[in-house]
């Protein structure tokens, strides 16, 4: 199957909006502008097969002398550029430099630089940049302009370095002009600049909606206490929990290096998620029918980043495969220059999943402490009593008791010199309440924990005395003769 009968199929069957229909890439418009393309470089004597070798040999000859023969570039900004298609040649009789091209190419060039009626002329940059605007701010037509001005001269003593060593040969440059690629490319690029503000736009109104939802979750969440009896802390902590340890749109391993989801594994991703959850029957165990309501838009949110990033691979997808045509038909290599060009269009350049997760995380998923982030480094058990060493590392007291003990005085985390100096007065006692508020059977469950502890402690003092008395009594009803 075509992808251009794909990409409309895609576009209509996912339910994206009619603006967002309306400003995908209109790839089949593309695609007939290409076979312009190539007609307008055909009757200059530059079919696809003369530019493939002449761009190999450029690029062999080019790689000895520093100045390629035969260059594709684009110049100016996003907003406003030129396609150039760059000849450079001997600035003594216009011809294409001797690169060990082969003579069927140089002739080409010849034949090309004869049909134009062109003899280079050394410019300075002002010149030549003046030169540039004045030709595309004129109102000619397409036509006009190819009769008028065959081509644009530069030296290349004029050019950037980087771009053109300089030789002891004066050197000098032809733009080559042409039509239909200026076309094919600002339609291109005029789309992604759409396709960008959509995007912005929709990113937008899910962040608001993520804070809006993170304000309602907080009263469904608030701790249980006294005059609020119905917490839903407690579902709502294990769903979020789950839902970062799943890494929807991003790994969550430090081996994967954090890497973006693809939008279908993403989307694998948050069906198992939902089975997890509907597992461990979370959804039934919500006291508020808010709670239902909220769950219900968590997971419209997470669709709708979804269809976000889908619209959004399938209009790269739609401009890769373009471009690679552009490429197949014309062979100057649009598909590398013309993406590092655009780099900075907002569409290409914005990473939209890394920053609605960023806001997920910081104002939703957040909201809910979450226990991995209390527990004692020693016991992974949550730290009550909270005991702060002056390095500012917590412990649950049980293990600071247990380290002075045995008169370890180097705190686990850091090395510090600071267990032996920790007393009553560094006990957190803010962290304290904290903990015993959003964790209370975590806090019941740890002291009950201590407490045991305590007594099996007591009671094996209370053995070993015993133990100890009746080894003194056995010692004094010895007589030694």
């Amino acid at each position: 199957m075509k992808f251009a009968h794909t990409f409309n199929e895609t576009l209509s069957s996912e339910n994206f909006p009619p603006e967002w229909q309306a400003a995908a890439i209109r790839y089949r418009q593309l695609k007939k502008c290409i076979k312009r393309v190539k007609e307008e470089l055909d009757a200059l004597g530059l079919d696809v097969q003369t530019l493939k070798e002449l761009i190999s040999e450029c690029r062999e000859g080019g790689a000895a002398t520093g100045a390629p023969t035969l260059q594709y570039m684009f110049d100016g900004t996003i907003q406003s550029f030129q396609p150039k298609l760059v000849l450079t040649v001997r600035g003594s009789d216009g011809l294409p430099l001797d690169l060990g091209l082969s003579d069927e190419t140089r002739q080409s060039l010849e034949r090309l630089l004869q049909q134009r009626g062109t003899r280079p002329r050394p410019l300075n940059r002002r010149s030549s940049m003046a030169s540039s605007q004045s030709d595309s701010s004129s109102d000619s037509s397409p036509s006009e302009t190819s009769d008028v001005s065959a081509a644009s001269i530069t030296s290349a003593s004029d050019v950037e370095s980087s771009h053109y060593p300089l030789n002891p040969e004066s050197v000098s440059t032809i733009e080559i002009p042409l039509n239909h690629d200026s076309e094919f490319f600002r339609d291109l690029a005029a789309e992604l600049l759409v396709l960008g503000k959509i995007q912005s736009n929709a990113a937008k109104t899910i962040e608001s909606e993520i804070v809006a939802m993170g304000d309602k979750v907080i009263v469904v969440a608030t701790p249980q206490t006294s005059t609020m009896r119905r917490s839903d802390l407690y579902p709502w902590r294990e769903i979020f929990r789950i839902y970062l340890e799943t890494g929807i749109f991003f790994s969550t391993l430090e081996i994967e290096g954090h890497k973006e989801r693809t939008v279908e594994d993403a989307q694998a991703r948050l069906e198992k998620f939902l089975q997890e959850v509907d597992k461990l029957g979370l959804r039934t165990s919500f006291k508020q029918r808010n709670s239902h309501l909220l769950f219900n838009r968590f997971v419209a949110i997470n669709e709708e980043v979804l269809r976000v990033l889908r619209f959004q691979a399938i209009n790269k997808m739609a401009m890769t495969k373009i471009l690679k045509k552009f490429d197949k038909r014309t062979a100057l290599g649009a598909r590398e220059t013309f993406p590092t060009f655009v780099a900075s269009n907002p569409f290409l350049a914005s990473q939209l999943s890394k920053a609605i997760c960023f806001t997920m995380s910081n104002k939703l998923l957040t909201i809910i402490p979450q226990l991995e982030d209390y527990l004692c480094p020693i016991c992974q058990s949550i730290s009550v009593k909270p005991v702060r060493l002056s390095c500012a590392h917590v412990f649950c007291v049980r293990c600071l008791v247990k380290l002075q003990r045995e008169v370890k005085r180097f705190c686990p985390m850091c090395r510090g010199d600071v267990v032996m100096q920790a007393d009553a007065t560094n006990l957190d006692m803010s962290l304290l309440n904290f903990l015993k508020t959003y964790f209370p059977r975590e806090a019941r469950e740890k002291q009950r924990e201590n407490e045991n502890e305590v007594v099996q402690e007591q009671w094996r003092n209370v053995q070993l005395r015993t133990a100890a008395g009746e080894a003194m009594g056995s010692d004094a009803g010895c007589v030694v003769m």
